[in-house]
């Protein structure tokens, strides 16, 4: 098959017509290709969920840090007096009921308190000096002079190029490490504090793997606001970032509900990955992938109409057409300069989108991941839209963008989705085969590299219902002057919303410049989603022979209870590494995230 260079001076992707036309080309200069947008779902249907799905995280009212919850924690006793027991001296034991709506009177309770914790945290305080004195330990400064410290929700983003995943792991480089180190030098974090995270209660909304990008991550922990060596003028997220190295920032620090936990108060994760469209072209004629494919046709093709429709499949008619044009002696690096200049043809696109809508529902992940049975209810994930964006083109490659929007994904899982859709699509499998793999048929799927991932945001949709409504009701008694404009801005909390907190201009900058930019430049170097596949292709075994056009899973193709699909099949009474599994360092072995 012939196609002549095509290019498009605007970023975005054109709306196709016909033919494989004329793709959006993105330069150093250019901004990036949008992905297709997709819509947060209303609140009820994130609050209702789905039909088999678990719950994301069910509000409590009795654990929010609400004003009420606040109120009756800086008040006393059910009596309502300060010292109150029962009819005890600090109130009246079954007093009138308060008549004023509700919240108000413990959101006035929570303000005067936060009036007087004021004054034991201010420097050089009357309550500090009375408590600690002008005495300092022998361990260094007392208590009484330390800086204050507060929850906060970091939203930070970061490339993940060279780091061993995100998790922070003493031993390894990690995205998490290097911000604690920028946390420390920076003041945020005591010298006390320094030599474990756990001291200042550190979590995180997603772990990703080794090489995979976030634009934007949650992490929560308690930090020091205002350090001594903090400029006045300057934010606390500028004066932490000027520790960072520039793949790595700080995008935000926001005072959070005390009962905010960034992983199980997330509704939903939006992930992204990119990927050259040449991967889609069938492996090479006498390679052991090639000789596989066509045996299982062979053998599934019972009729002579069934085999006529999978000859005709687009993707095998594209790829017969491209190997025709090539030498069969021809070098590797040659045939990959030679794939670089292939466009994806329409018929093949419509494929691939018809292969990932069928991974959307609640569904049995369980051969998507590692270390996990079929019975595992945790395998149980919500994919709620995943989508397709049209090709574009990127220093005369042309790459393709898949969207991920669920619940919760486990570790890998998203590499493998990717990984069993390129080897199906290249393949011509039809989607049928993705049902199958929910099922308790355990079988090997390659995880796809980490390359190509980004976490573009964590999204918490009741948490932020909660917000605007706690905020509303300390509007209220702001107007109704029974706080005063301290006390409201003590307790007044951001939505976690990079839109309403106006990051987008940053973060999309971000992207293009620290995360797509480095990406597409190491994919050329590298040649990293083409040496991928020419390892796969060039495996023998039975492991990929459900890559066939029934889309069935044959038993050849199974792994018994107790046997690893990480691993290659016994040889030998040996097991060595399955295909496509590189020796790379995990983080976060059996983590709930990517």
């Amino acid at each position: 098959m012939t196609s002549n260079k095509r290019e498009a001076d605007a970023p975005a992707a054109a709306p196709r017509e016909g033919t494989p036309s004329k793709r959006p080309r993105i330069d150093d200069g250019a901004s990036v290709a949008p992905v297709p947008a997709v819509k947060d779902i209303s609140d009820a249907s994130v609050a209702t969920g789905q039909a088999g799905e678990a719950p994301s995280s069910p509000f409590n009212p009795k654990e929010a840090d609400s004003p009420s919850v606040r109120g009756k924690k800086a008040g006393g006793g059910r009596g309502g007096g300060r010292g109150g027991g029962r009819g005890g001296k600090g109130g009246k034991g079954g007093g009138k009921p308060d008549s004023r709506s509700g919240g108000s009177r413990n959101a006035e309770a929570a303000a005067n308190k936060a009036k007087k914790d004021g004054l034991k945290e201010g420097d050089g305080g009357a309550a500090g000096k009375n408590a600690g004195g002008s005495a300092s330990g022998a361990g260094g400064d007392d208590k009484s002079d330390r800086l204050p410290k507060r929850k906060v929700a970091v939203l930070i983003g970061y490339n993940g190029i060279g780091y061993k995943g995100s998790q922070i792991n003493p031993s390894q480089a990690t995205i998490e490490g290097e911000v604690f180190k920028a946390f420390v030098a920076a003041g945020a974090v005591s010298e006390d504090n320094s030599t474990s995270p756990q001291k200042v209660s550190l979590a995180r909304a997603a772990r990703t793997d080794a090489g995979v990008h976030a634009a934007m991550n949650v992490l929560t922990l308690k930090l020091i606001l205002q350090p001594a060596s903090k400029k006045p003028d300057t934010s606390i997220e500028e004066h932490i970032n000027s520790f960072l190295p520039p793949g790595v920032r700080i995008w935000k620090t926001l005072r959070v509900q005390g009962s905010f936990d960034p992983r199980r108060g997330c509704d939903q994760r939006h992930y992204q990955y990119t990927l050259p469209t040449h991967v889609f072209l069938g492996p090479k004629s006498g390679t052991p992938m090639s000789d596989m494919l066509e045996r299982v046709r062979a053998e599934t093709s019972s009729t002579a109409a069934s085999s006529t429709t999978a000859e005709a499949s687009p993707v095998i008619a594209a790829s017969k057409a491209f190997w025709s044009s090539r030498p069969a002696d021809c070098a590797f690096t040659d045939d990959i300069q030679a794939k670089k200049a292939w466009r994806m043809p329409q018929e093949v696109l419509d494929q691939a989108k018809s292969f990932i809508a069928a991974y959307e529902g609640s569904h049995n992940y369980y051969n998507f991941t590692v270390g996990k049975d079929f019975r595992d209810r945790s395998c149980q994930r919500v994919m709620r839209k995943l989508e397709l964006s049209e090709p574009f083109v990127v220093n005369d490659t042309e790459y393709i963008s898949v969207s991920f929007l669920g619940q919760s994904f486990m570790l890998h899982q998203i590499r493998k989705m990717i990984g069993l859709f390129v080897l199906a699509v290249r393949s011509a499998t039809p989607p049928s085969l993705v049902p199958e793999t929910f099922g308790p048929s355990r079988i090997h799927i390659p995880k796809a590299p980490g390359l190509g991932l980004l976490l573009l945001e964590p999204q918490y949709i009741e948490y932020n219902k909660r917000v605007g409504e706690a905020n509303a009701k300390l509007d209220e008694l702001l107007s109704a002057g029974r706080i005063d404009d301290k006390a409201h801005k003590d307790q007044i909390r951001d939505a976690i919303d990079p839109t309403q907190l106006g990051l987008m201009d940053k973060i999309e900058e971000f992207k293009r410049e620290q995360v797509y930019k480095r990406m597409w430049d190491v994919e050329e170097k590298d040649l990293v989603f083409a040496k991928w596949l020419q390892y796969l292709d060039m495996y023998s075994g039975p492991d990929f022979e459900y890559l066939n056009p029934k889309g069935v899973i044959p038993a050849s193709a199974t792994y018994k209870k107790g046997e690893n699909p990480e691993m290659n099949r016994r040889v030998d009474g040996e097991q060595t590494r399955a295909p496509g599994e590189a020796d790379e360092e995990q983080d976060a072995a059996g983590g709930d995230d990517e």
